[in-house]
């Protein structure tokens, strides 16, 4: 979707101009997926908050700066605002300071409840086509402890507002990953009940998970498969680990998370510091803040899927889809020994205790 086909849709000669508000306690996918996929339409988009340059926090701890406050935000006038949901949105909705940047303007308050339906919410108040455009797409996203929160969260929603069939795997079908700030995620398959040339497309997020995505033999086999296939393998931060130990980075044009840059260039990679490089069927990303590029361009090489493989709810056959964005209990890191009177250990995921 354009910029341009979002503002003819929507009556204006310019961008969508959105704001999106935040207070400490925000929902984290409720806040950022709403702002990253009005950037992927084109919208031109600030955060606000209570007080500019204040730094608010998630539930689970994921930091944000607003660009500017809620009054500077009315006298903008945006042509919507999106309220992130969670008690946080509540507040934000009914205080006086966004009563009057929403009055009299019809401008739309955009206030979710359950994050498995951000695509539908945000695609009806940005005025974008109800059509899905990647029906019969089987898209695969790989899962393990420590990954970052938007880099599978964010494909997984996004590209299942498209009509894909989405699934998330990892080295244990429904093994619980937790994010690097606690986000929890089930996955629907394991890797090894993953037929290659099933996959459309197949997308590694970053974080720390690519550690140990790294250990996972069956896992590197599949990408590798994967890619060997011609399907697009697309990897964001620290996911070029996975690509370096697939054996897939040497003579490739690649981008990645700088820190890890050395390691791309001593596999032989050519390192280029850019937010999205494609280099045939490696799609390649540094960081969340270009998930609006990385995904377009995923969404670009999936411009003609299979036709008739699923309806977006139908692969793989054995496994109930169970990644939803939503939860009610966290999940946690905890170290586990290696096993019986060894000395190594390695990060699990469990769920977190309440209080």
């Amino acid at each position: 979707m354009t910029a341009s086909g979002m503002t003819t849709q929507a009556g204006r000669g310019r961008p969508l101009r959105a704001t999106v508000l935040v207070e400490d306690g925000y929902h984290e996918l409720a806040f950022w997926y709403p702002l990253l996929r009005l950037r992927e339409l084109g919208a031109e988009v600030s955060v606000a908050g209570p007080v500019a340059g204040e730094t608010y926090v998630s539930t689970l701890g994921y930091p944000v700066i607003p660009d500017t406050d809620l009054a500077a935000a009315a006298a903008a006038e945006p042509d919507l605002v999106v309220a992130p949901g969670g008690e946080a949105g509540r507040r934000l909705a009914t205080s006086p300071q966004t009563e009057h940047l929403t009055a009299n303007r019809g401008q739309t308050v955009l206030v979710t409840g359950d994050p498995d339906d951000l695509p539908a919410q945000v695609k009806a108040a940005a005025g974008a086509p109800a059509e899905p455009h990647l029906r019969g797409a089987r898209i695969l996203v790989l899962a393990e402890s420590q990954y970052q929160e938007l880099e599978l969260w964010y494909p997984v929603l996004r590209f299942r507002e498209a009509g894909a069939d989405v699934v998330v795997a990892s080295p244990a079908r429904g093994g619980l990953y937790a994010s690097k700030i606690g986000y929890p995620v089930r996955s629907d398959a394991s890797v090894e009940e993953i037929d290659p040339n099933d996959v459309d497309a197949l997308i590694i997020p970053g974080g720390f998970a690519p550690e140990g995505m790294r250990r996972s033999q069956p896992l590197l086999d599949l990408v590798r498969k994967t890619h060997e296939n011609g399907t697009v393998v697309a990897a964001i931060c620290h996911a070029g680990w996975v690509l370096v130990s697939a054996g897939l980075a040497r003579g490739r044009r690649l981008t990645c998370v700088p820190i890890i840059r050395d390691d791309v260039l001593s596999a032989g990679a050519d390192y280029i510091d850019a937010p999205v490089v494609r280099d045939g069927n490696l799609i390649t990303s540094r960081l969340p803040n270009d998930l609006p590029v990385f995904c377009a361009e995923i969404a670009a090489a999936l411009r003609e899927p299979p036709a008739g493989r699923g309806d977006g709810h139908s692969w793989p056959a054995a496994a109930g889809r169970v990644s939803r964005a939503g939860h009610s209990v966290p999940a946690e890191l905890k170290m586990a020994p290696a096993g019986p009177a060894n000395a190594n250990y390695r990060a699990v995921s469990v769920p977190a205790r309440q209080p």
